[in-house]
């Protein structure tokens, strides 16, 4: 489901201070919105402030919602906390590790180069093989 973004109200929050929201932005921009946002049937937002805010910045007109139904205010500010709380990041060896493998993927060694060319080379001939049986 999708809500127009200027349709979506943003009342008293819980969080003040959004930070930077660059890196958010340059993510939904290169991959899109990957969770939605979330809003009373009144269309009152309840989780994804950053998320709205780097849309409507975006200059998008839409983003997918997640509708809730018959929640209290402490259930909304229940959630709202939820939303921020239980969330682990990366650990510093986790996120190192991920780093190096993506630099590792994006920009291979030489034999890395040479490796990905032969398992291509061979792909190719085997897939034409199998075609002509």
């Amino acid at each position: 489901m999708e809500r127009n973004v200027d349709d979506i109200f943003i009342e008293k929050r819980i969080r003040q201070d959004l930070g930077d929201i660059k890196g958010l932005k340059e993510s939904m921009k290169k991959y899109g919105l990957l969770n939605p946002i979330v809003i009373t049937q009144d269309n009152i937002l309840v989780a994804g402030h950053r998320r709205l805010i780097s849309a409507r910045e975006l200059g998008w007109t839409s983003v997918p919602v997640k509708v809730i139904h018959k929640m209290d205010e402490a259930d909304l500010i229940e959630i709202e906390i939820d939303e921020n709380l239980h969330r682990k990041p990366f650990t510093i060896d986790e996120r190192t590790d991920a780093l190096l493998k993506l630099e590792k993927m994006r920009n291979p060694s030489f034999w890395g180069k040479i490796r990905k060319k032969i398992a291509d080379f061979f792909r190719r001939i085997f897939k034409r093989k199998k075609r002509r049986a």
